[in-house]
């Protein structure tokens, strides 16, 4: 396993725009972030990116 993220959370103020993601990252495997603008698509990015 290379990453695992579970229970992933994340807010701006009050506004909250991550809720429960979790997935888990095997080597050789692709992710891929699918989605329309605005729904959260970087934000897990800078949020991984952290920590």
């Amino acid at each position: 396993m290379v990453l695992k993220v579970e229970r992933l959370s994340f807010g701006y103020g009050k506004r909250l725009v991550l809720q429960g993601v979790e997935f888990e990252l095997n080597r050789g495997e692709i992710l891929v972030l699918l989605g329309p603008n605005g729904c959260g698509k970087t934000t897990l990015l800078k949020c991984i990116n952290r920590i």
